[in-house]
């Protein structure tokens, strides 16, 4: 099976101090979930960065989860992220169920969300 990736819902950002800023990616997931594999969002500065449209360059300093998501056919069933972590240009992590840390079944179809995955990247821009 192959890593399973995330689509992206939306962008912004949310604080700023200084030259230390933090946005919220909210983002859904589909594919069949690897475990060994776990879960990737492509290329976050640049969405970030496309989000903000001054031209700058946006680098990650720091990523952590923001929100779970909910399945559409069962909308109090929430899901989870875990040992989320920034890797080169991109965002990994593993899906869990509603208790935070039992990761997603393996080889099992991630079921579509009402409410997206978020997670909240610290970031600089030059």
């Amino acid at each position: 099976m192959a890593v399973t990736s995330g689509t992206v819902h939306s962008v912004d950002t949310i604080e700023a101090w200084q030259d230390l800023q933090v946005a919220r990616v909210l983002f859904t997931m589909s594919g069949t979930y690897a475990q060994a594999d776990n879960s990737i969002l492509a290329g976050v500065p640049t969405l970030i960065q496309n989000s903000r449209r001054n031209g700058k360059t946006v680098t990650m300093r720091g990523v952590m989860v923001g929100q779970p998501a909910r399945r559409a056919s069962a909308p109090g069933t929430i899901y989870g992220l875990k040992t989320v972590a920034i890797s080169s240009s991109d965002v990994t992590f593993e899906i869990t169920n509603s208790d935070y840390s039992t990761e997603f079944a393996d080889a099992t179809a991630i079921p579509e969300q009402s409410q997206p995955f978020g997670i909240m990247v610290a970031f600089t821009e030059a």
